[in-house]
């Protein structure tokens, strides 16, 4: 009972930090994510060095927040095809360090792939992030308010789902989903969430009246978040079976940390954007 009332306390907090920020500015919206990004960064440098893989953290750190920073910026208007390229460069750098650490290739290379995976998993999914507010709305006129309202609903269907799922699970769960990275998902789960999931997104008209998307359009966002959601889910359960680690962090009490709490939308978000922009464009 202390345990449920721990994580919905905590759980209740998270959700009013997330919607205050979109809701109230896309500056605020930045510097809550740009936090966000530098303690999920921290708790996967903790979780590798706590593997004995240490990276150089002075260059894991700078080029990660500064593509962070780089990558962000488009959405406040700035260059998109020079800071794309300034990105690009700044990740090229990762190799070139390579050549002056004092390890042999094959633990050097190794060390590359664990600091690309920190770019490419969680520092650009979170720039991602504050594109929403300018996903192509604009063009339909409705302007960089319905883009919050979109970020909002993205983020609704990924707790929805997460909710939805678990609740399911436990009271009629019984066929394992994934049992070698997730042994406690199960397909009741699995399904049941996701189509509870897609019956509330047939409410989103009435929700979000400010976002131009009628019901099939809400459905497939719906779907998309929902797949990519529980994949992004998956990948780091593999993540921490693979080190050996039960949460990613304890920034959350009853939820673990930002990456546990973050890991459905990580890989969610870009896949959401997509969808977005493609509906803008046909």
């Amino acid at each position: 009972m202390k345990k449920l009332l721990t994580r919905s306390i905590t759980g209740a907090l998270f959700v009013a930090v997330m919607v205050f920020s979109i809701l109230w500015s896309n500056v605020l919206l930045f510097n809550v994510l740009l936090v966000f990004t530098c303690i999920a960064l921290y708790e996967y440098r903790d979780i590798l060095w706590q593997n004995d893989i240490h990276l150089p953290m002075a260059l894991f750190y700078t080029i990660s927040l500064l593509v962070y920073f780089l990558l962000s910026a488009v959405s406040l208007y700035l260059p998109f095809r020079f800071i794309m390229l300034v990105a690009v460069c700044l990740m090229l750098l990762f190799p070139v360090a390579a050549l002056f650490r004092r390890k042999d290739g094959e633990e050097a290379f190794r060390d590359l792939g664990y600091l690309y995976t920190a770019v490419v998993w969680i520092v650009l999914p979170f720039s991602l992030l504050n594109f929403f507010p300018i996903a192509g709305l604009n063009g339909s006129g409705a302007g960089l308010q319905s883009g919050r309202w979109l970020l909002l609903a993205f983020f609704l269907t990924i707790w929805a789902n997460d909710t939805f799922a678990y609740c399911v699970g436990s009271m009629v769960g019984r066929h394992p989903f994934f049992e070698r990275i997730s042994p406690k998902k199960t397909w009741e789960g699995t399904i049941g969430g996701g189509l509870l999931t897609l019956v509330l997104s047939g409410f989103y008209m009435l929700f979000f009246p400010q976002i131009p998307f009628r019901l099939p359009q809400w459905l497939g966002f719906a779907l998309i978040v929902v797949v990519f959601g529980t994949l992004g889910d998956l990948v780091e359960s593999l993540f921490k079976r693979r080190m050996g680690v039960k949460d990613s962090g304890s920034l959350l009490p009853g939820h673990g940390g930002v990456l546990d709490r973050f890991d459905s939308s990580l890989l969610a978000a870009p896949f959401a954007l997509l969808y977005v922009i493609t509906i803008n464009m046909l």
